[in-house]
């Protein structure tokens, strides 16, 4: 979530192993994470109010004339149609559900990187031969900060659109864009296997552009705040969470080339199919514009949120719950790999408490 690597070991001063009180310690905390939402995360409590700061600018250029009321201001940034939507309540479901089910390959993502990086600092070493032990001035680790997060965004939008336009792997990700509403917790809808790739793809594409930094630096270092990159933490503070809501907020038609605006990323929710396989950044539009993969709008556009099927037309929501979003995507992912067109997906009685009636649901309910 920082955006960045390490390329430093860090040093274990315990000669007798952990102490039983810090495993105890440990397990807490991370049985806690759900609950206790730190700088890195969206979440933020700065963020929010970034969020609703935004929300109010927005409604009060809306409603010049109108209503300026506290309580229309309120329904304005947190619809109660949105929040209370069943969709909105499985995003729920999976934020809290992702700290405790996951895939990953331990200490791959740090490890891989650390080891690549390493092998191509050593190949590139000999292109700066005065970069060893030289002191790093700010214009330095400033511009050390934004291409170390650069690398880290490359490789989100490479995840991104791979989880796109493969279809062995769509189905993950369909996970996500089947939200019919878009809320910030919307970031956290996500299948495991989703952050599986990532890790994947991580010392494979950042691993060569970490260890060519590391070689013309001398040493990888960037400037923090909050204890994570500063690139990410002023994306996030910046307004991050608008990306995933109603409020519509374009950075126009030059800027939209180099940062993804909220607008830009509520296109990429829609089901209009001129919508489809556009704006896959994250942080900078720039891949998009290198890519090809970039749509900027020109004025506002009425979006819808969900998916389509093109033989089936729009497709009602696969992922009614917690069991449809983790275990439906792994069928649907086998008939890709068989050639086999999937089905559509049938119709979710919301009046049937029995859809919502698996044993992890009740217990997040």
């Amino acid at each position: 979530r920082t955006g960045s690597v390490s390329l430093r070991a860090k040093s274990n001063n315990s000669k007798g192993g952990e102490e039983p009180n810090d495993m105890v310690a440990q397990v807490l905390e991370y049985l806690a994470q759900p609950f206790v939402i730190t700088p890195a995360s969206r979440l933020y409590v700065a963020n929010w109010i970034v969020f609703v700061g935004c929300g109010l600018a927005v409604f009060a250029l809306a409603s010049r004339r109108g209503d300026k009321s506290a309580r229309s201001a309120l329904a304005f940034i947190f619809p109660r149609e949105f929040y209370f939507h069943r969709s909105s309540l499985t995003d729920v479901k999976l934020y809290i559900a992702g700290f405790f089910v996951r895939l990953s390959v331990p200490g791959f993502k740090t490890l891989g990187t650390a080891l690549v990086g390493t092998a191509f600092a050593a190949l590139a070493a000999p292109l700066f031969p005065d970069a060893a032990g030289q002191e790093l001035t700010f214009t330095a680790l400033a511009a050390l900060t934004l291409l170390v997060a650069m690398a880290s965004d490359l490789v989100s939008y490479c995840t991104h659109r791979l989880s796109h336009e493969w279809a062995v792997l769509w189905p993950f990700h369909e996970v996500h864009h089947s939200a019919e509403v878009l809320t910030p917790i919307t970031v956290s809808r996500k299948h495991p296997v989703y952050g599986l790739v990532n890790s994947l793809l991580f010392p494979l594409i950042a691993g060569p552009l970490t260890g060519v930094l590391l070689a013309a630096f001398g040493q990888l270092d960037f400037l923090k705040i909050l204890g994570i990159n500063a690139v990410y933490a002023v994306f996030n503070f910046a307004g991050a969470n608008l990306r995933h809501s109603h409020i519509w907020i374009s950075f126009g038609p030059v800027l939209s080339r180099v940062f993804v605006s909220p607008a830009m990323h509520q296109i990429h929710h829609s089901i209009d199919p001129k919508h489809f396989n556009k704006n896959y950044g994250q942080v900078f539009a720039l891949w998009d514009w290198a890519f090809g993969s970039i749509y900027v709008p020109e004025a506002r556009e009425e979006l819808t949120f969900g998916l389509t099927d093109r033989p089936y037309g729009e497709r009602v929501q696969p992922h009614g719950n917690l069991r449809e979003a983790y275990i439906r995507p792994f069928f649907d992912s086998y008939d890709a790999i068989k050639g086999r067109a999937a089905k559509p997906a049938p119709l979710i009685d919301t009046s049937d408490e029995a859809e919502m009636g698996t044993r992890l649901d009740e217990t997040l309910d």
